[in-house]
């Protein structure tokens, strides 16, 4: 009854992000034949090298199918990781909120339970999310690539994708269990999200800070250093996965003590 209640509650959140992702990754394959190589030197005008570097879109090959889809990478990534931020955090402090948390806590389940069942729904959300942007990428680079493109980086963006907004999401829901207010721990999740965009362009204008470039989910993946490596980093993947556990670990101790009355 719990999941079921939690697929329905979410599923619009889910079909308008999923949508507009998808919509997105598919308008700039779509206009990829169009522009090829020519993309470069629009960037030059309208942007500084160091705001290309920034934005992860330096030394990419925009003569190949694959080179052009990486420029929407950072754009899905905050977006994805803002929705995802936002799901985790109201997922259990919505309940507080709508005055409904007594009487989900007296159902005949334990509380680690019924938030274990909660947190599946947003990460089964996040995962078909993540399908359904990648799936509609391929079908879209099929038409108009016409299968001259390399499949693998596209698929490990995605990966990143997940993997980045779930270290997003853990944070939410870590936030939401000091912030009870479903308003207040959204804000402060999705403020999080666009601080750490705003910290990673930073990192990436100033050679200074170049050691801070792990304290940033956005300087863990970009889409040029995929396309160009056609892989990830083992050690940002561990640090994602590892950030992902303790905020996790944190939220589901606080709420399992937490008082109903709050």
């Amino acid at each position: 009854m719990l999941f079921k209640r939690e697929i329905k509650r979410n599923f619009k959140l889910f079909l308008i992000v999923s949508m507009v992702c998808s919509a997105l990754a598919a308008y700039v394959i779509a206009i990829a034949p169009s522009f090829g190589p020519d993309i470069q030197k629009l960037l030059d005008l309208k942007l500084p090298k160091q705001m290309q570097l920034a934005m992860g879109m330096n030394g990419l090959d925009y003569s190949s199918a694959t080179g052009f889809y990486a420029l929407v990478f950072s754009y899905i990534y905050l977006f994805f990781g803002i929705y995802l931020a936002n799901i985790f955090a109201v997922i259990v402090s919505k309940e507080f909120s709508e005055k409904t948390a007594e009487y989900l806590f007296s159902l005949p389940a334990k509380r680690i339970h019924i938030i274990l069942t909660k947190l599946s729904v947003a990460f089964i959300y996040a995962v078909s999310s993540v399908v359904i942007i990648f799936s509609a990428s391929w079908l879209f680079l099929e038409i108009y690539a016409s299968g001259q493109y390399d499949i693998l980086p596209v698929f490990l963006m995605a990966i990143a994708w997940l993997l980045g907004g779930l270290a997003f999401g853990a944070f939410g829901f870590m936030a939401s269990s000091f912030f009870t207010r479903s308003r207040t721990a959204s804000a402060i999740a999705a403020g999080m999200v666009l601080l750490m965009y705003m910290f990673q362009v930073v990192i990436s204008l100033n050679d200074k800070l170049e050691n801070l470039k792990y304290i940033s989910p956005f300087d863990w993946f970009k889409g040029s250093e995929i396309v160009k490596s056609v892989s990830l980093s083992p050690m940002n993947c561990l640090i994602a996965l590892a950030f992902t556990a303790v905020c996790s670990f944190i939220g589901i101790h606080r709420f399992r003590k937490m008082d109903v009355l709050i």
